[in-house]
């Protein structure tokens, strides 16, 4: 949220939320999409194709994944 308001933003909110899996943001000249999916390439690849079919000169801003975390039965 810092990251956001220190780079002008206004409308500084959670987009998303993940565990045990990865996220990519991928930004172009207007808007901006976050996807999340089982690992950092298919996350990356789908966020990429939503900014393509929506818009021009997408990057992938951001793109990380959570550590596991084992859940006991």
């Amino acid at each position: 949220m810092s990251d956001c308001r220190t780079k002008g933003g206004v409308d500084c909110r959670i987009e998303i939320s993940i565990s045990n899996g990865c996220v990519a943001m991928v930004v172009g000249s207007k808007f901006m999409n976050v996807k999340a999916s089982e690992n950092q390439n298919e996350a990356k690849k789908l966020a990429m194709s939503q900014c393509q079919s929506d818009d021009t000169n997408c990057r992938v801003y951001y793109s990380e994944c959570s550590l596991p975390i084992e859940v006991p039965l």
